[in-house]
């Protein structure tokens, strides 16, 4: 009572409860928010996720003889489908606390980029006059500070299975300097025009410090930046630059943010070295060493050396890990 709720809608058939006040709360059902046995939470969020529209009213139970305020604002995605419902069940006669910052995007695998909203780019802290609505997502994991679940989402969103789902907390650098502490959660989507996942992003930082990257985690970056080790996470299946690894060292001469998609790094005409690569590594070799030609930063494509090797993860199977260089 007196407080919000966050309920995720990112698939048609469903509907839960993972948030509360600012904790997380694990995929609980919408009928026990019910703050009396006749007063059903369930319409309102049916009716808000279908209008897109925020709803307040005053409700009484015939069997307590209390009555409730309920509030409720749609949390919308970049198709201004309702991702979310943020829930205020209270006292009547109790002010209405504002509610924390939540987003909707979507990640479309067909195209290889993550869609969002205005309200999603201003989590961060960007300006509305600067707002894109796509990005790759290698740029949106570039702004994590902390993320160790990559892998989570993208077995849930390159691999999109009916009824799969993720949650993770995100730690993320705001523009202005601080760090903030996200809850995200995300819906495979297998559905025409939506094929990947919708996700849900809730900003938690007054409800506890964000997580922060360790003494070993920072030290292995300066290691790696200073000895010019340059990795990038790929998919063969799509050929996208899905992260960096670490997200602050991204080779120099490539120029992989503020493209059309993620596929968009790799030539087009390059895109069936992966495909050798992918076969060799299958056939038994640990690293196999190729040329392909990425986009440049001051020339329109750069030949690059990648030494190709498998990634020990649950995506091995089409997930690789390439170490780039120049031609010597």
């Amino acid at each position: 009572m007196n407080t919000w709720y966050l309920v995720e809608t990112l698939t048609d058939d469903s509907a839960t409860v993972v948030g509360e006040g600012g904790k997380v709360r694990g995929w609980t059902s919408v009928a026990r928010l019910a703050p009396a046995p006749d007063v059903r939470i369930e319409p309102v969020i049916d009716a808000v996720r279908t209008s897109r529209r925020a709803w307040t009213k005053v409700v009484s139970s015939a069997r307590t003889k209390k009555s409730f305020l309920l509030s409720a604002l749609p949390v919308l995605g970049p198709s201004g489908d309702t991702h979310g419902v943020q829930v205020w069940i209270g006292d009547p006669d109790v002010p209405v606390d504002p509610p924390r910052i939540a987003a909707g995007i979507a990640w479309l695998l067909d195209r290889t980029v993550i869609a969002q909203t205005v309200e999603a780019s201003m989590m961060s802290g960007v300006q509305p006059e600067d707002h894109v609505p796509e990005r790759t997502p290698a740029e949106y994991y570039g702004k994590a500070a902390k993320f160790d679940d990559f892998e989570g989402l993208f077995a849930l969103a390159l691999n999109p299975q009916p009824g799969a789902r993720w949650d993770s907390e995100m730690s993320v650098d705001h523009a202005d300097g601080r760090t903030m502490r996200w809850w995200c959660w995300g819906k495979a989507r297998v559905d025409e025009g939506n094929v990947g996942a919708r996700l849900l992003w809730h900003d938690i930082t007054d409800s506890g410090e964000p997580s922060r990257p360790t003494f070993a985690e920072l030290a292995m970056k300066q290691g790696l930046a200073a000895a010019g080790v340059y990795t990038a996470v790929l998919d063969v299946q799509t050929r996208m630059l899905v992260a960096w690894l670490p997200r602050e060292s991204p080779a120099p001469w490539v120029q992989w943010r503020d493209v059309e998609s993620g596929s968009a790094v790799l030539h087009p005409d390059d895109h069936t070295v992966l495909d050798d690569a992918a076969a060799r590594l299958d056939a038994g070799e640990e690293t196999v060493r190729v040329r392909a030609r990425v986009r440049g930063v001051e020339q329109d494509w750069v030949d690059t050396v990648l030494d190709v090797s498998k990634h020990a993860g649950p995506m091995s199977e089409r997930i690789v890990v390439a170490r780039m260089s120049l031609p010597s």
